[in-house]
Parts: structure tokens; sequence; C-alpha cells
């Protein structure tokens, strides 16, 4: 590949990104994910501390990016955080691409650069376009693995410090991401025990740098917890209650449901993709059976693969984001495969070619397109909430504090009014969680059962000028008014019913 037309892939993969992330950079695509970070970001920005003023089971990875975009763009700046998502889409793909070609060879680079771009946003707009933890935690990830390569072929401990760091860091971004560690040492143990490559004492010096590196990063933050007093909210939070989520209850007919209606429908919109990457996984396994020579970095991919692939089943839920991290292996793998396909079929009489050629772009551009189309027709639905927060921002002054029931965070950020209590949303009040079975919601059990208690310390503490319900809605908190729990129904009785805006009912304080 000639350096233009190397420089030309990098422009299409750019311009895919920004095409097909376009509409984030309209003033009308938010999600709720990202309501609980700008809102966490903010409180911190107001003075808070994580895990302590405002509280939720996420890593504080995220919550240190919108701060760090909201000190230097503005507050509650999402189209800052949208422009920055993109660049991160960007570089991820660029890196995807740099590992498909340091594997394969250049070609083989080009599409699983292409592929990552263009699938990456082939799903429901809520789940890609977000600027969520998945979509961050990629581009340390795929570093990682490319810093691995590296450390490999130099037999630099360094190296391999640097790549268990970037594990670390996507870590703290987005928990699971650890399971990229995993397929490392995985790896290192295979090149030891089966080709014989590795020597034992070789393999103990990369494993460690790893792992070493992977420790400073968790250890270095633990340590600042520490001096800052709040590592025992943050290990809760992040951890041990992020644990009872993953194991809560749901139901056989519930996970039946999840893998026919997003991760089936996931795997299809993807099925290009998934094609050529088990074509490629495939061909590996054929050289095993022949005892062919087998590229090692073949095998650590489709370790990469495997363990990104299980870690989407975690708490049986199948969050269409959960789907992503899945991505990056996956792109490389096809990438080579599909580069070869093409190679063969150049060969073939000119008007079969133009045939398959066809069939392969509709497939790639049919769930890309569409799901753009869904993003610009949905994304003013997303603006519900405006009416109420002019009436917050009317009908108090910036030092007052509020309280909203329900899981609506980005009427505390919009508002630019701080939480009454830490919970960013109500949801760990009563596990009404969004991925839970219905009938397991409806119990109103929490799972984190300290959690009113804390709550009613905040209440003391600060009480909320304004009360906002929100639980008339939609039908996920129709079963859960205020009247329902005891704490609540004691509170309104120091409260008026103020009136009614867009369907939330708005108290003020006697």
């Amino acid at each position: 590949m000639t350096r233009c037309q190397s420089r030309w892939v990098n422009v299409i993969i750019i311009a895919l990104v920004v095409i097909l992330r376009s509409p984030t950079l309209l003033p009308s695509m938010y999600n709720s994910d990202e309501g609980y970070y700008g809102i966490i970001a903010e409180d911190t920005l107001d003075g808070g501390t994580f895990y302590h003023t405002a509280v939720d089971t996420k890593p504080p990875g995220m919550y240190y990016i919108y701060a760090g975009v909201f000190r230097l763009a503005g507050r509650n700046n999402l189209f800052a955080v949208h422009l920055l998502a993109i660049f991160v889409v960007v570089a991820t793909a660029l890196v995807v691409r740099r590992i498909g070609a340091r594997v394969a060879d250049d070609w083989a680079g080009v599409w699983s650069g292409i592929g990552y771009a263009v699938f990456v946003h082939a799903y429901r707009p809520g789940d890609t376009l977000t600027a969520n933890t998945e979509i961050f935690a990629s581009l340390p990830l795929a570093l990682s693995v490319l810093a691995f390569l590296q450390g490999e072929k130099k037999a630099s401990w360094c190296w391999m410090f640097l790549s268990g760091a970037l594990v670390g860091v996507a870590t703290l971004i987005r928990q699971p991401s650890a399971v990229t560690m995993a397929a490392m040492l995985a790896y290192l143990v295979y090149g030891w025990l089966i080709p014989r490559t590795q020597s034992l004492g070789r393999v103990l010096a990369a494993a460690s740098g790893v792992v070493t590196g992977f420790i400073a990063v968790i250890a270095g933050l633990a340590w600042y917890y520490q001096w800052q007093g709040n590592l025992h909210d943050a290990y809760l939070w992040a951890w041990a209650f992020a644990i009872r989520y993953v194991e809560s209850e749901t139901t056989f007919l519930y996970v039946l449901k999840r893998l026919v209606t997003v991760h089936l429908t996931v795997i299809l919109a993807w099925g290009l993709l998934w094609y050529f990457g088990i074509r490629q996984v495939i061909e590996t396994l054929r050289c095993f059976r022949r005892r062919n020579t087998v590229p090692s970095e073949q095998v650590l991919l489709i370790l990469w693969l495997v363990l990104s692939y299980l870690a989407i089943f975690i708490g049986w839920r199948f969050p269409g984001h959960y789907h992503l991290p899945v991505l990056p292996p996956l792109s490389i793998l096809a990438g080579q495969a599909f580069s070869r396909f093409v190679a063969e079929q150049r060969r073939s009489p000119q008007p079969r070619w133009r045939w398959i050629r066809a069939g392969i772009i509709g497939t790639a551009a049919l769930p890309a397109i569409g799901f753009l189309v869904w993003a610009f027709v949905v994304r003013t639905q997303t603006l519900n909430f405006l009416p109420i927060v002019q009436h917050i921002v009317e009908e108090t002054s910036p030092n007052d504090r509020i309280f909203v029931w329900g899981s609506y965070p980005p009427l505390y950020s919009f508002s630019n009014r701080r939480l009454a209590t830490r919970f960013v949303s109500c949801t760990h009040l009563i596990g009404a969680y969004a991925s839970r079975p219905r009938e397991v919601k409806g119990r109103a059990e929490s799972v984190i059962p300290e959690s009113w208690e804390m709550f009613r310390a905040d209440w003391a503490a600060h009480p909320p000028v304004l009360i906002i319900d929100m639980s008339m809605l939609g039908y996920e908190w129709a079963t859960h008014p205020m009247t329902r729990y005891p704490v609540l129904r004691a509170y309104l009785a120091g409260y008026r019913l103020e009136g009614v805006v867009n369907g939330a009912r708005i108290y003020r304080r006697l």
C-alpha cells in the first residue's frame, strides 16, 4: 500500500465515524447514562466526593472524563463530551487498523479499521451513540494489545508494564475490561506449554510486567482514595454493590427473551463481521488440526475475542452496549479473512465479483444507515425533560437542592441544581433497574440494603426545596409511587403539590 493510499484510508475511517455519530452533534441526543456521569462530575466540581456525595455502581474513570471535559469546556457541556467520543472512536479504529496490519498485512489492517468504524454504530443509537463506558474503554484496551505485541517482539518488560497499565485504565472505566489481561496471561502460558516458543523465565518476566502495570494503576487510585478518605465508599459502590447488582435475581424467561430480542439482534446486525471473524477462527483451528505453524498473534486475538464475548453474559441481561468490547478483536480477525476473500474473488469473473461486492456493501451499509436514520428520528424524544428543567430553574435559586423521584439524572445536571441525596437514580433504593424482569422490579427490593439509611441521613442534612415526582411518566415507575414507601410518605407531609409540568408532579417544601 502506498503512503497516499494509507492516508486516504485514514480519511475514510474518520469520515465514517463522523457521519455515523453526527446525531450526537445536535443539541438533542442525550442518554440517561450520560446523565449519571454528568451529574456525578458536576457534583465533584461543586466540591463533592465520588461515591460519597453522589453515587453509582460504575468505576470512576467515566466520572473523571466527564469532570475533565466540563472543567475545560463548561458545565454540562455534552457537546464537548460527544466530540471527545468521536475522537476516541476514530483513535480506536486506527489502533485496530494498526494491530490488523501488524498481525497480517496492510489490507487486513485497512478492513479491520473500517469494519470497526462501521459496525460500532450498527445497533440502537441509545447503545452505540452514547458517550458510554464501552466506547471509552475500547481505546486503552486496543492500545494495551498493541503494546503487548510490541513488548513480546522486543522482549521488553517496560512495554509489558505499559500494556498492563492500559488494561488497568480500561478497568477503571469498565470493570469487565480486566478479562483482556486474562487473555494476555493465557496467551503467555500457551506460548510456553504448546509451541514452546517461550521459556518459563521469559513468560514469568512478561507476565510480571503485565500484572505489575495493572496493579500499579489500581493501587495508585486506591492510595489516592485512602488519602482522600473515601476508599471504603469507593470499594462498596464500584465493587461490592456492583457485584450485588450483577448477581441480582432474574428469570429464565427474561433471559431467553433478552437473548432473542437483544443478543441475537446484535449478532444479526453485525452478521458480516461475525461471518468473516468466525472464518478466521476456523482457519486458525484447522492449522492446529493439521499441525501447521499458527501465528502466535492469532491465538491472542482469539483469546481476546472469546473472553470479551463471555463477559457479555455477566448478569444475564445482555444490554446492547455490553457487546461493543467484542468489536476490536472481532474486527481484526474479520479483517484478515475478508482481505483474503477479496483477493480471491477479484480473480473471479467480473460480473460475479460485482454481485458479490454489491452484496457485501449492502450487508455492511444497511444496518449502519438504518440505525443512523433511527437516531435522527428518535433524537427529539430525548428533549422531553427540558420544560421540567425550565420550571426548576425558574422556581429555585442556584444554591437550592432538589430531589427527583425516578431515574432522570438530566434534571439535576441541566438545571445545575445539586442533589438532596447521594442517589443519582432512585433505582438503587428500590431495585427497579431497567435490565431486570418487570415482576422482580415490582417487588421494590433494593440490592443495597443500606440504601434507605443513607437516604435518611442525606435528607436530614439538606432537605430539598423541590421534589420532582417522575413516576407517572413511564410504565417502569408507575408501580412505584412515592406513597408506597413509608420514608417518602412521611417526608411528603412537609410539602405541598405546586403543579404538574409535562406529567411530572412538583412538590414545594412548606
